[in-house]
């Protein structure tokens, strides 16, 4: 199993009989959930799921295909896979996700190597492709490829919002919020199982609830979370600044385990850009956001997203950006050119903006944005904060570690030195320095301490 870059291995028990299977996962935590559903079934199904490429009888690549990068990432993915195909022990390729949702034909068509193409709701067919037939049983759930301690947990499918340039609610279809309980019951499910942090995501997740009469809100939702024994941390992302409400902004004081960490993407900050966007939000209702959380909840780091070279967008308009990023100091920031996606609104927009400029725009953002995190980490020598221990790093006696305010995936991380640490740990530790974009700190714990946290899990 791979997911985008780094290698993994699904956890849970694997038959060894049936045929080997490699996933390759791409593209966002969303496309990760499915994943790990889909390695699940084929589990309970016989396969022998985690085999590498190169020793599997069965490559699945769950694609995606949000923009142009990422479709290309996918292309090129498939491309390396059928080479195996051709000269190593893989008799199928079975390609699925977004891409495949959006572009189906044209990867039959393109890719004579593909045994079979399938959407991102066909992953019973996905199973009957790699040869193998499902038990009449109940769900299997998830087989985690994340580190035990951490998981994601899907609220919502699809979006409603319909941004001009976003091609989500084409393949994905309409905003859909999972029943509350269903919710609930899977958080038990995954805490019960080792699980100490759970990272709530969904296309929107300040829209959870809205769609279904008489269901609990993401305030309450989150309040449920809470409680649950045994859970250390809640983490929200992807919430959209238009339905970000004054309940919510609540639930960051009186929920001790949901992290002062705040996922916004704001996409822009230039009014006449965000309303061809299709934002439903101005520049002063971002600001006003902005200084909403920061005033009520003390530390909390906020990150967001912004998308430059949208058509029309001028240099003015980029500048207006730039100037407010250099003001608002965010914790943490991506950025990503803009991608035009065919069937979308904003494709068919007058003033598409060259490649050469989004390019040096982007660079300008981001160069911009590293000077604001590199003095922001430095700024936090000293500082002494919880944080849990993800897995040993490449250096001798070093351990990959996060902060409250370190998202999994997307931000940086902590270089932890320490005595008797171990993957799942909850430990204090002192900030001693910096690495850029990454932090490096020391352990307060006495070795035992270390010890005791994980034993649980």
């Amino acid at each position: 199993m791979t997911t985008n870059e780094r290698g993994k291995r699904a956890r849970g028990p694997a038959p060894a009989s049936g045929p080997r299977v490699h996933l390759a996962s791409l593209g966002c935590a969303k496309n990760l959930v499915d994943s790990e559903r889909l390695l699940a079934k084929l589990a309970a199904a016989g396969a022998l799921v985690g085999a590498t490429a190169e020793e599997a009888d069965v490559i699945v690549v769950n694609t995606c295909g949000f923009i142009r990068p990422a479709k290309e990432e996918s292309i090129g993915a498939i491309v390396e896979y059928s080479r195996l195909k051709e000269g190593g022990s893989c008799r199928r390729l079975v390609v699925m996700g977004c891409l495949a949702e959006r572009y189906a034909k044209e990867l039959r068509e393109g890719f004579p190597e593909v045994d079979a193409v399938f959407g991102i709701h066909q992953q019973e067919a996905v199973v009957a492709a790699c040869g193998l037939v499902l038990p009449d049983t109940d769900d299997p759930g998830r087989l985690l490829v994340t580190p035990r301690h951490t998981a994601y947990l899907r609220v919502s499918e699809g979006c409603d919002n319909r941004c001009s340039y976003c091609a989500i609610p084409a393949i994905r279809g309409g905003f859909r919020s999972r029943p509350a309980e269903e919710v609930l019951d899977e958080a038990r499910r995954l805490v019960a199982g080792g699980v100490r942090e759970l990272v709530v995501i969904g296309q929107d997740t300040t829209l959870y609830g809205t769609d279904i009469p008489g269901e609990i809100r993401i305030p309450e939702l989150l309040a449920h979370l809470d409680e649950i024994p045994r859970l250390r941390w809640i983490r929200l992302l992807y919430t959209h600044p238009a339905h970000f409400t004054e309940d919510l902004v609540d639930a960051y004081l009186s929920l001790s385990k949901l992290c002062p960490y705040v996922d916004i993407p704001l996409q822009h900050l230039s009014d006449r850009i965000l309303r061809r966007m299709r934002r439903r939000v101005t520049q002063a209702q971002c600001l006003a956001l902005i200084e909403r959380l920061r005033s009520a909840v003390p530390g909390i780091a906020i990150r967001t997203t912004f998308l430059v070279g949208f058509p029309g967008e001028t240099r003015a308009e980029f500048n207006e950006l730039l100037c407010l990023v250099k003001d608002l100091r965010f914790d943490h920031l991506g950025a990503f050119a803009y991608s035009r996606e065919e069937g979308t609104p904003a494709a068919r927009l007058p003033g598409q903006v060259s490649e050469r400029a989004k390019s040096r725009r982007l660079r300008d953002l981001m160069l911009a944005q590293q000077e604001i995190a590199f003095a922001k980490n430095r700024a936090m020598k000293g500082d002494v904060l919880e944080m849990v221990v993800d897995r040993p790093s490449e250096e001798r006696g070093v351990w990959i570690a996060r902060t409250r305010t370190q998202a999994p995936d997307v931000d940086g991380v902590t270089y932890l030195r320490g005595d008797g640490l171990r993957p799942g740990a909850f430990v204090q530790a002192k900030i001693t320095g910096s690495r850029g974009y990454d932090l490096v700190a020391r352990s307060c714990e006495p070795p035992h301490r270390g010890r005791k946290e994980t034993s649980d899990v």
